[in-house]
């Protein structure tokens, strides 16, 4: 029973979802609404575009960091370069001093003076080598990065390559659905079957015009107006044939008349013969 009901609400979601995956697709199909989706799109490409900068910058500036750290360094390691020296020739000069006094070496080694000496050279010493493990880690952490920036930079180009592309596209896709549409439109208007309702129009204009001829010959029929028609047809014929002989006579003259003249009692003795018994 459960999995009834589970399977009939299914088909229902399913059934709404179809149905408006459809009429978004029927939406996409204007070419506003796609001009409108690529813009959202470029838009999106653009803001990705710009936080990926904003990331290259913060990674070139943490870069310059370790750089200007390198440079502190280095002059650091200069500097105890310089101090060991001066340590070493500050216990140099105190061993030379003490043993012209006569004091053996081992008694010099014991000597605070030169015992001094020999503590701050290592403290130098071991600061130097400190630094200079920091620089060296600083370094490889440097070109490391660096790789990094120049890849991203890279990337950071292509994908100006592929919004130019989208733009272009853009400006495709909706030229190619406005020339669908068009095609659509024309290909429908010579099937008869277009949508701007002129096909429509004109049946309805058509049937309106037969409609009012036969309300027309029916209102004649009822008004008597066939039967006068009739009449003015036949006087019509008459007056042409009177206005035909008038015509013959003028031009052919009293020949024609002449003719006509014998023809009849000839043609009257020919019915009158006909007339007789046999």
């Amino acid at each position: 029973m459960a999995n009834g009901f589970t399977r009939f609400f299914k088909a229902i979601w399913y059934t709404l979802t179809g149905r408006a995956h459809e009429t978004a697709d029927r939406m996409m199909e204007n070419p506003e609404a796609v001009r409108g989706a690529y813009e959202d799109i470029i838009s999106d490409k653009k803001g990705n575009i710009q936080r990926y900068k904003q990331a290259i910058g913060q990674l070139i500036a943490l870069v310059e960091q370790k750089r200007s750290q390198v440079k502190s360094l280095t002059d650091e390691v200069e500097n105890l370069e310089e101090l060991k020296a001066g340590a070493i020739a500050k216990a140099q000069q105190t061993a030379a001093d003490l043993q012209n006094e006569g004091m053996a070496a081992e008694e010099v080694k014991q000597h605070g003076e030169y015992t001094r000496c020999v503590t701050a050279y290592q403290e130098f010493n071991s600061n130097l080598q400190e630094k200079e493990g920091r620089i060296d880690e600083l370094e490889g952490e440097i070109e490391n990065a660096q790789a990094d920036i120049d890849s991203h930079k890279i990337q950071i180009t292509s994908l100006h390559r592929d919004l130019d592309k989208i733009k272009s596209e853009q400006s495709e896709a909706v030229a190619d659905l406005i020339t669908a549409r068009e095609q659509e439109e024309i290909a429908d208007m010579l099937s008869g079957i277009s949508m701007d309702g002129t096909s429509a129009e004109l049946s309805r204009m058509r049937e309106i015009r037969e409609k009012a001829k036969g309300r027309s010959k029916v209102a004649q029929e009822l008004a008597g107006t066939d039967s006068k028609s009739e009449e003015e047809e036949f006087l019509a014929a008459a007056r042409s044939s009177n206005a035909s002989d008038e015509f013959d006579a003028l031009i052919f003259g009293a020949q024609q008349t002449d003719t006509k003249t014998e023809t009849e009692p000839a043609k009257k003795t020919e019915d009158s013969d006909s007339e007789l018994p046999l």
